[in-house]
C-alpha cells in the first residue's frame, strides 16, 4: 500500500509533467516538418524531435520520486529487472504523433502510475484543447486545464442508445468484429478518435464502448485504462476477456476492449 502522503505527490507530479509535455508540444507546432526532424522507426512509426522532448521533460520531473519509468521514446529496462519492479510509470509522451505533424487533433500525452496489479494512477492530456483528464483509484476521474487549474470531477453522463462505439483511425476490422459479447450490431454506431482519447471519451460518458483488434503498446492503454479503473470499467483483452495485464516481457496487448454498458 502506497502511503496517502506519496500517492498524492505522484498525482501532483504527473499532472506537472503533463502540463510540461504538452507545452512542449504545443510550442513545436509553430515550427516546420523540417525542424521537427520526422523520421521513421523500425517497426514503421514515425518518431520526431517534439518526441524527445517531450520525453525529457516529463521524466525530469517525475525521477525525483525514485520510481522506474518505461517510456517508448527512451531505452526499455531489460525484463529480467522490470519484473521485480513493484511499482514503475509508463509513459508515452506523444501519443499520436502522426495526428501531431499533420496538425490534426487527436494527439495526447499518457502518463500511468502502476503497480503489481497494473495502472492505479493515469493522466492523459490534450494540448490542444487545454484539457488533462485525470483517474486515481479510489478519487474518481477529474479534468483540469494545462495549467492545473479549474479542477473538477466528471460526473458519467447516462448510457445512451444506440451505443456509440469509438475505435482507431486505424481499424481495419468490421464493426461486427468490434463488439463485446451480449452486444448486437444494431445497437451500435460507430466513429473513430485519436489515441488514448478514446478511454476519455467513455470516462465523459460520450462513448460506451471502445474495442481495437490491433496491438497495442502498454504505454498507448495503460493511463486511459487506469482513468476507467477509477470509475470501475475495466479494459479487457479481446480474446481473453480478462483485465489486460502490464510489464510483460515485449509490452505488447494484442486487441482490446471496454465498455460501461
Amino acid at each position: 500500500m502506497i502511503p496517502k502522503k506519496l500517492f498524492d505527490q505522484i498525482i501532483a507530479d504527473c499532472l506537472q509533467a503533463a502540463s510540461a509535455g504538452s507545452h512542449v508540444l504545443l510550442d513545436a507546432l509553430n515550427v516546420s516538418n523540417e525542424t521537427l526532424n520526422i523520421t521513421s522507426k523500425e517497426d514503421g512509426s514515425v518518431v520526431s524531435n517534439a518526441d524527445y522532448a517531450s520525453e525529457k521533460i516529463i521524466s525530469d520531473i517525475l525521477k525525483p520520486l525514485g520510481i522506474p519509468i518505461i517510456s517508448e521514446e527512451s531505452e526499455i529496462p531489460p525484463f529480467e529487472a522490470r519484473k521485480k519492479w513493484k511499482h514503475y510509470f509508463l509513459i508515452d509522451p506523444l501519443d499520436g504523433t502522426e495526428s501531431f505533424v499533420s496538425n490534426r487533433t487527436g494527439f495526447a500525452i499518457n502518463i500511468a502510475f502502476c503497480d503489481e496489479s497494473g495502472p492505479i494512477i493515469g493522466v492523459v492530456a490534450d494540448p490542444l484543447a487545454n484539457t488533462i483528464y485525470i483517474g486515481a483509484l479510489g478519487k474518481g476521474v477529474s479534468s483540469a486545464q494545462l495549467d492545473g487549474s479549474n479542477l473538477t470531477p466528471i460526473q458519467s453522463k447516462d448510457i445512451q442508445k444506440p451505443y456509440r462505439l469509438v475505435t482507431s483511425w486505424l481499424e481495419k476490422a468490421d464493426v461486427e468484429e468490434l463488439l463485446p459479447p451480449g452486444i448486437d450490431l444494431s445497437e451500435i454506431v460507430a466513429s473513430p478518435v485519436g489515441g488514448a482519447l478514446k478511454f476519455c471519451r467513455i470516462a465523459l460518458g460520450e462513448a460506451e464502448i471502445h474495442a481495437r483488434t490491433g496491438p497495442y503498446m502498454e504505454w498507448d492503454c495503460a493511463a486511459g485504462d487506469a482513468i476507467l479503473r477509477s470509475i470501475g470499467v475495466d479494459v479487457l483483452g479481446l480474446k481473453t476477456h480478462k483485465r489486460l495485464s502490464y510489464n510483460s516481457e515485449n509490452l505488447i496487448v494484442n486487441g482490446l476492449y471496454t465498455s460501461r454498458v
